[in-house]
């Protein structure tokens, strides 16, 4: 299938406006991005008010997560029906309206049930944005929007967590939620005016039922898995029927959408590797980068002794990074179009891990610092080219399915490296006869243990370099369809 021409569809009225639908489309971006990480620090303040247990306000995190990604691909395939636009619309509305009654909520059940509602409306807003953007924007442009897109992302993972501590600790928890409110009304309003891009939509809305309950359910107990299996660190009874879930309802899914007329998600998408190889070239890259992500913390609390404010300042720099690379890969790509455009800057984070593994292991702080901001830079180049390629990859009436699946890929790597990171930390720690807390370890056992998964961290970023640049080498070419 060769790369598709999204201006055969796309009106001069749309491109002229294309900076305003963007300033809507990435406020709604930055939002969720920023909700998310502003009640993850206020989940001890809310604790502490509904005077309950941190296994209980713990779920007002992970049914987000969990609800949010189980649903991208679901509300992919409703776009297809109603629009992206209209789907946009509808998800903020929802946000907003949700965001309010979370905001208001008077008990912990209550919060829970419109976290939920509430990430229900965000998969709408997030599974679509990246094709909104995609066709806002002449095909020349294209990269830059994408990278206006993943700095919007970065924005909002580091001012999150400084504003949501400013937030609960002077003003309330409730206005975490509350914020959102008069923003939610005023980006209502740009949408009704704004969001108006034609599209070719199905006459009628044929849902898999079957295949939509299998992938849900899928989707969840992996993710609820992952997070169990990072908290536990055992084995227990629990995580077997989760992990039993998953396999039947995974394998009872892939049976389903091959025999189904209207599958909820077609699998024969994946055989055109223009548009797989981008999907798994994310995945591998999304788990390193959360790997490193989450021993990071470990590292400079147990092993240089800092405070995790002054953890939160150091991991600043990769999100400044990626803020400030995330736009220039995206000019830089509509410039040139390399066929190395992903594949570079997944190297450049690789060379980061690698680089990051030796200055842990000999306690250096500058080049400690020197790593994070490659790290960050090369996240950041690497958003544009990669969502670009992915979205030019299928038809523009499947371009909002295909933002959803590269939204759903990402999550699921991150659910996938915070978990394999944990395992291997403790892992590490047994094999060198430490069986203990892991922040309550010898510095050189911690830092040893640390290295060597920033290691593992850089060897698949380098295999996910690989996958990346196979999608444009001339070797390929004979076995895609075009």
């Amino acid at each position: 299938m060769e790369e598709t021409n999204q201006q055969e569809m796309i009106p001069d009225y749309v491109y002229k406006n294309r900076y305003l639908i963007s300033i809507i489309v990435l406020i709604g971006v930055f939002m969720s991005v920023l909700d998310g990480f502003m009640v993850t620090v206020a989940l001890p303040t809310i604790t502490s008010y509904f005077k309950v247990s941190v296994s209980h306000t713990q779920w007002i995190i992970t049914s987000y997560l969990v609800v949010m990604t189980a649903l991208f691909i679901f509300f992919g395939k409703i776009s297809e029906y109603i629009g992206k636009t209209k789907l946009f619309m509808i998800g903020w509305i929802l946000f907003t309206l949700s965001s309010l009654l979370c905001g208001l909520s008077s008990g912990i059940t209550e919060l829970i049930i419109f976290r939920i509602v509430q990430a229900t409306g965000a998969s709408m807003v997030a599974g679509v944005s990246g094709a909104i953007l995609f066709h806002s924007f002449p095909q020349n442009e294209i990269g830059k929007a994408m990278g206006y897109f993943g700095a919007t992302i970065a924005v909002g993972s580091l001012i999150g967590p400084v504003l949501g501590g400013l937030i609960a600790n002077y003003i309330s928890w409730q206005y975490i939620f509350l914020i959102n409110v008069p923003l939610g009304i005023i980006l209502i309003l740009g949408c009704i005016k704004y969001l108006k891009i034609p599209e070719n939509t199905s006459k009628r809305l044929n849902i898999d039922w079957i295949g939509t309950i299998t992938f849900v359910l899928s989707v969840s107990t992996l993710l609820v898995f992952c997070s169990e299996l990072a908290k536990s660190m055992s084995f227990t009874r629990l995580l077997l029927i989760y992990g039993l879930i998953f396999i039947l309802s995974t394998i009872i899914f892939i049976f389903q959408e091959k025999r189904s007329e209207n599958p909820l998600l077609d699998l024969s998408m994946f055989k055109n590797i223009k548009f797989s190889l981008p999907l798994l070239s994310l995945l591998i890259f999304s788990i390193a980068y959360n790997i490193a992500l989450i021993m990071g913390p470990f590292y400079f609390q147990g092993v240089m002794n800092y405070s995790p404010s002054q953890v939160g300042i150091l991991f600043m720099t990769v999100s400044l990074s990626m803020a400030i690379a995330a736009p220039l890969g995206g000019k830089l790509y509509d410039k040139y179009r390399s066929k190395y455009a992903s594949g570079i800057p997944v190297l450049i984070s690789a060379a980061a891990f690698i680089l990051l593994a030796y200055s842990y292991w000999i306690m250096n702080l500058p080049l400690i610092l020197i790593s994070l901001i490659l790290w960050g830079v090369g996240y950041g180049l690497f958003t544009s080219p990669n969502t670009t390629e992915t979205l030019s990859a299928l038809p523009p009436e499947k371009t909002a399915m295909a933002s959803s699946i590269s939204t759903t890929i990402k999550s699921l790597g991150g659910a996938l490296g915070t978990s394999i990171a944990s395992v291997f930390l403790i892992m590490s720690l047994n094999l060198a006869s430490y069986n203990g807390e892991a922040l309550s370890a010898s510095q050189l056992i911690l830092s040893n243990s640390i290295s060597t998964s920033m290691i593992v961290a850089g060897v698949l970023s380098i295999i996910a370099t690989v996958i990346a640049v196979l999608r444009n080498v001339n070797l390929l070419k004979k076995y895609i369809k075009r």
